[in-house]
């Protein structure tokens, strides 16, 4: 009998026993890296195609009938996602989620340095076109905006830190109250636009085209993180978030702080530097 036949029964007793301890064939009980995909979805095409129509929205008008109803819908499909657990191979103290959140805010930085940088330009290059519109800017109202939006952040403090704390009911509180000072930002932002527009200061104008591109480039961020909270909300009902899983709470709170943030630097250039 050769030998090959002489182990072959040996091996396939092998077989039989790796795939009874949950091993994959020839492991030899040594771990094997594990790979953790999300489900199949075209939920995020859904949401960029939105996305593009809303976008085009400021354009043709009727572009946002289809835009804004498509991002809903694909926002609500991903709600239904899993929180899926990666590990890094390199920086394994390190989340890879946390990692590439600080990458985008990176690149967020520049953009909006850019946004500040040419709106200061435009400041020192027509100083008579911004002193003028600086006597219409309500400071009062900016003042406001900005005091929500801080509130906001302290608000998803306490709401991350009730997570960790497992107490869910005053999680979805302080979530609430943040989405509900997201929505009073957005408001208060949408009232001094109609109310500069009606004082002459268009899209066109000196003022108005640095003015309008850079507050509503940040206006835009703060609706994209007043979606993204209430997409984390829906999915907190849902039970994905305890107090041994709240990465994603936390890497909204970054995005958030963030936002709050730049809106501070604007308000000090825009409203308090004449």
């Amino acid at each position: 009998m050769s030998t090959a036949q002489l182990t072959a029964p040996e091996t396939m007793h092998e077989v039989e026993d790796s795939l009874a301890e949950g091993r994959a064939p020839g492991s030899n009980g040594h771990e094997r890296d594990e790979i953790h995909l999300p489900p199949p979805s075209i939920a995020p095409l859904i949401v960029g195609v939105g996305a593009t129509l809303s976008v085009l929205g400021l354009i043709a008008p009727v572009s946002l009938i289809a835009g804004i109803p498509l991002v809903l819908f694909g926002l609500l499909r991903m709600a239904h996602f899993p929180e899926i657990e990666m590990h890094g191979r390199f920086l394994a103290y390190l989340d890879p989620r946390k990692l590439g959140m600080w990458a985008f805010l990176a690149s967020e930085i520049m953009f909006f340095g850019a946004l500040i940088g040419t709106f200061i330009a435009f400041k020192v290059d027509h100083p008579e076109a911004f002193r003028a519109a600086h006597e219409v800017l309500s400071l009062p109202l900016a003042t406001l905006g900005t005091s929500v939006l801080i509130v906001s952040s302290f608000a998803v403090v306490m709401g991350l830190e009730a997570m960790q704390s497992d107490d869910r009911r005053v999680f979805f509180n302080w979530m609430r109250l943040t989405l509900l000072f997201g929505v009073t930002f957005l408001s208060i932002q949408a009232f001094e636009w109609y109310e500069l527009m009606h004082e002459g200061i268009k899209a066109g104008n000196i003022f108005g085209t640095v003015f309008f591109v850079t507050t509503g480039f940040h206006g835009l961020h703060v609706l994209i993180g007043v979606a993204w909270l209430g997409l984390l909300v829906l999915r907190a009902t849902r039970g994905v978030y305890s107090s041994s899983n709240n990465l994603g709470i936390e890497l909204f709170g970054l995005y958030w702080h963030f936002v709050d943030v730049v809106w501070i630097v604007l308000f000090t250039v825009i409203y308090l530097i004449e």
